[in-house]
């Protein structure tokens, strides 16, 4: 039996990776950090070693009687070019630099899997082939060449292989799903105001090109880009997700680039306070402000007979139905053994922050004073904490309707008989008609159970990752 060692084996790519070796009857040992997260690995039949591939002296007892190393450990989405270089190519050195004193007789092959980045963005629609010299953009996209350089500097003592995929989706992916829930709403965000072109490929199909192109005798020293042929646009990509999910009547947005340049600042300012990985970076902007991203997989097909079996419609089904589960599962948090009281605890915060803004500002004041407690710990906590909870697992637009209904009848109420609270003239938005006022806050309410919901669900998350 084979034995094959994957390194960044608990990521999106490297999970699947794992299990499709497991399938084709290999031996699997997975390369991970000690602080790495291993939900992806739940279940499987794999042998954890604990390394990292910037530290060499952690790689030499994972390589012993391996035949295949597929090496996929990488950042995507750090904060520097140094993060990117220190992990993407020295990295990469240090795992061929490994194997070449360490590998067993009966070694076979490393096959590095690099990106389109490396190659870089295309001047147009013309798919570029493996033959294009390489120019990348990008920070990842640099330390991915220069892993490429490192690979080549080897070839006369390892056997050494080096894919490219293009932009890959599929179950456990993080950047293309945080669409999913906009598409999901019937709102469909379009990348870019001119036309953009790429080229995608399901990660089911991508690991099985992965392992094809190492176990093929005619891939020794070739560079291979692994994509499915067809060449969609953001609208055709976007669209189709759409189609995927059932909500093909949504209304399509185009987001100007320029507001994702904008955005990525701050999420990044976001990243570094709680250490979780951004939604975006200066550094991916740079690769999604470009036009064109066309490559040719003819390489792949000739060589070793690869070709992407999904379609982009077929593939996002697959995708799109298991992020429903993922999301079905964690909204129903079934771990949690005190869900009411966590609800009315992050409400009733929530609550209280509010309020405490409000009379910072002088926004209204209460008669008699003490009523704040009673709508932080009743309003605030128990009624709309309440409701959070229950409409966890429904439509955003319900839980904004919901909310939204319910803050607007209270404040209603509150004209029409009870004036426990007096608002200072003119506040908010110079507003001084009290029914316009009520159904203009209610919409806060609205966006309270939304908030109260994402909070309790990223609470969740970080449960399920730490254990």
């Amino acid at each position: 039996m084979q034995t094959a060692l994957v390194t960044g084996a608990n990521g999106f790519i490297g999970s699947h990776l794992a299990r499709h070796l497991l399938e084709r009857g290999y031996q699997v040992r997975c390369l991970v950090r000690r602080t790495s997260d291993l939900s992806s690995l739940d279940g499987l039949p794999v042998s954890v070693c604990v390394g990292d591939v910037r530290q060499p002296e952690s790689l030499v007892a994972p390589l012993q009687g391996v035949h295949y190393v597929f090496h996929l450990a990488a950042q995507l989405m750090a904060l520097s070019r140094e993060e990117f270089e220190g992990t993407n190519t020295r990295g990469t050195i240090n795992m061929l630099e490994a194997i070449a004193r360490n590998r067993s007789p009966d070694f076979k092959r490393f096959l590095l899997t690099s990106s389109q980045a490396a190659a870089g963005p295309g001047e147009s629609a013309a798919a570029l082939d493996e033959s294009a010299p390489r120019r990348p953009i990008s920070w990842y996209g640099i330390s991915k060449s220069k892993a490429e350089d490192a690979v080549a500097q080897f070839a006369g003592s390892v056997p050494c292989t080096v894919v490219r995929p293009s932009s890959v989706y599929g179950a456990r992916e993080k950047d293309l799903s945080q669409m999913y829930p906009l598409v999901d709403q019937r709102i469909q965000p379009k990348l870019g105001i001119l036309e953009k072109k790429l080229v995608m490929v399901y990660v089911g199909d991508l690991v099985q090109g992965i392992v094809d192109a190492a176990e093929s005798a005619n891939t020794i020293g070739r560079v291979y880009f692994l994509n499915r042929n067809d060449v969609v646009s953001t609208a055709e990509a976007i669209r189709t997700i759409a189609q995927a999910m059932d909500r093909s009547s949504g209304l399509l947005i185009p987001v100007p680039v320029a507001a994702v340049q904008l955005v990525a600042p701050l999420a990044e300012y976001v990243s570094r306070f709680t250490r979780e990985r951004p939604a975006m970076t200066r550094d991916k902007a740079r690769e999604v402000s470009q036009r064109y991203w066309v490559a040719t997989p003819a390489a792949a097909q000739r060589d070793f007979g690869w070709t992407a079996g999904h379609s982009l419609l077929d593939g996002m089904r697959l995708t799109t139905q298991a992020w429903r589960q993922s999301e079905a599962e964690i909204k129903a948090m079934p771990l949690e053994d005190a869900l009411w009281p966590k609800y009315l605890t992050v409400a009733s915060g929530l609550g209280a922050i509010i309020e405490i803004t409000s009379h910072l500002g002088g926004f209204y004041t209460f008669q008699p004073a003490w009523l704040v407690f009673a709508v932080v710990f009743g309003a605030f906590g128990l009624v709309l904490g309440t409701l959070a909870m229950w409409l966890r697992s429904k439509s955003y637009l319900l839980q904004f309707a919901a909310g939204t209904v319910l803050a607007g009848a209270a404040e209603a109420l509150n004209v029409a008989a009870f004036h426990a609270w007096t608002f200072r003239p003119g506040w908010p938005f110079g507003i001084t008609n009290d029914w316009v006022r009520s159904a203009v806050l209610g919409l806060a309410g609205g966006i309270f159970v939304l908030v109260v919901n994402a909070i309790m669900v990223a609470l969740y998350k970080r449960r399920l990752r730490l254990g």
